[in-house]
């Protein structure tokens, strides 16, 4: 149950967004990854934030602004602080009451916050603010430096992303001088979204997933995968050098057949990750720590 669970966040959060977004008709105010309630004032100093995306809070977190968080879903746990603040629920079925109640300056979600519970936001006056997540790294700068606008914190969000690029260029360089100098092909990786009998899912091309796994230097052997489908004859075929999976399903994953029998699991390059899918700073940790693996760094 709990696979099936964190599959179908994944597939909301990162193939549902751009659909769901568009359902909440809001308005477009110029960067083509943000809608917001007609007549919001983004210069406005937002000290009381209602957050509906694990993205959202950690990235005010990360700005500083933790203590601008009157509220948090339950998919909202990093930083481990954020588990004192007060929780709303999930991003479909939040409680909206009791963000009402909370009286928030802003309201900022994802875009698969309903278009209904948007309505019911505004209707009380509390403008909504929702964030499009793309495929791609320079995605999740241009939300940072939104939110950097929204808390005026503008100079640390450009800190921030000034630093993720130093880190990222910094792991390029490295990988480029490996290749070369050991003229060696990318090591073939693969994500295990989920596997058993409800079947195999992986990150294809079109995911944030696979990007992470491009900076990173790993070749993504799934890359063909349509709507998180991946075929067991593909994965067998490829053969993966290194295999990532969240942490709770590494030993079942490894101790499955016919899981078993692949190359990577009989080597133990089974490795667990749990901040591969979070469009954050954490990204920049999960790239550090799968190029540091798949070149044994």
């Amino acid at each position: 149950m709990r696979r099936v669970l964190y599959f179908s966040c994944a597939v909301m959060l990162i193939m549902g967004l751009v659909s769901c977004n568009k359902k909440t008709n809001m308005p477009q105010i110029g960067a083509d990854n943000v809608y917001v309630s007609a007549n919001i004032d983004i210069k406005k100093d937002n000290k009381r934030i209602a957050s509906v995306s694990p993205q959202v809070t950690e990235i005010i977190c990360e700005l500083g602004c933790m203590d601008r968080l009157v509220c948090r879903t339950d998919f909202c746990k990093f930083p481990p602080e954020v588990k004192n603040i007060q929780s709303i629920g999930g991003i479909n079925d939040a409680n909206l009451e009791l963000i009402i109640s909370l009286r928030p300056d802003i309201a900022i979600t994802s875009s698969i916050f309903p278009k209904k519970s948007v309505v019911v936001l505004e209707n009380a006056k509390i403008p909504v603010l929702s964030f499009r997540e793309g495929a791609k790294i320079e995605d999740m700068y241009k939300v940072m430096s939104q939110l950097g606008k929204i808390v005026n914190k503008e100079k640390t969000a450009d800190s921030l992303i000034d630093d993720c690029k130093r880190r990222l260029e910094k792991v390029s360089l490295r990988c480029d001088s490996i290749i070369k100098a050991k003229q060696i092909n990318k090591p073939k990786v693969y994500y295990v979204v989920g596997f058993g009998a409800s079947g195999d899912f992986s990150a294809g091309a079109d995911t944030y997933v696979n990007e992470i796994f491009n900076l990173a230097g790993g070749d993504n052997i799934a890359k063909n995968a349509k709507n998180w489908s991946f075929n067991k004859e593909e994965l067998f075929a490829n053969q993966p050098d290194y295999i990532f999976v969240r942490s709770y399903d590494r030993e079942t994953f490894m101790h499955t057949h016919p899981y078993n029998g692949l190359k990577a699991v009989k080597e133990g390059k089974v490795f667990g990750i749990d901040n591969l899918d979070n469009q954050t700073p954490q990204s920049i940790d999960a790239i550090e720590f799968i190029f540091k693996t798949i070149y044994n760094q």
